[in-house]
């Protein structure tokens, strides 16, 4: 059996590791543009945020904005705080499992979000859009963050199943 010390310091590697993931994941190259066969044009998610913005985009801009960057990182802050001093105040420990829950309705979404971005590079039919490892890097952030989420969520109805007995 695991003890809350070897969890919480599991929870707290994964978060740690999903956050380097998220970086990269933001920096990294996500997309390849080519347009007419010769010109070709490597973006971010950074990048792709800043010509939404500088296009005037202002609305798609904040949207890929708050999913893309805003939400995850307050994911893997809110899930390692969860997932290492949670355990260990018994009195905080009903308040922050129960939110746990919601930010795992909310786990897929800034992947999706990214998947419109390549769908509407693609769609265009002007460019034709290859993914660059960016693209691997945020995906291995969200399904690191939700294997952490799930880790605190075992503990928790591990803890309830233990009141209940």
């Amino acid at each position: 059996m695991v003890q809350k010390g070897q969890r919480a310091f599991f929870i707290f590697i994964l978060t740690l590791s999903a956050g380097v993931c998220l970086v990269l994941g933001l920096t990294l190259p996500v997309l390849k543009l080519t347009r007419l066969y010769f010109w070709t044009d490597t973006h971010s998610i950074l990048s792709i945020l800043y010509a939404l913005w500088a296009g005037g985009e202002i609305f798609l801009g904040s949207v890929v904005f708050v999913f893309s960057i805003l939400f995850p990182a307050f994911k893997l802050i809110y899930i390692g705080m969860a997932g290492t001093l949670a355990p260990f105040d018994p009195a905080q420990r009903g308040r922050w499992f129960k939110r746990i829950g919601w930010l795992g309705k909310w786990s897929m979404l800034d992947v999706l979000i990214l998947a419109l971005l390549v769908f509407y590079a693609k769609a265009t039919e002007f460019a034709d859009a290859v993914t660059l490892p960016g693209v691997y890097f945020f995906a291995a952030s969200v399904f690191l963050t939700m294997i952490a989420n799930g880790l605190i969520g075992s503990e928790e109805a591990a803890g309830e199943r233990r009141e209940l007995s």
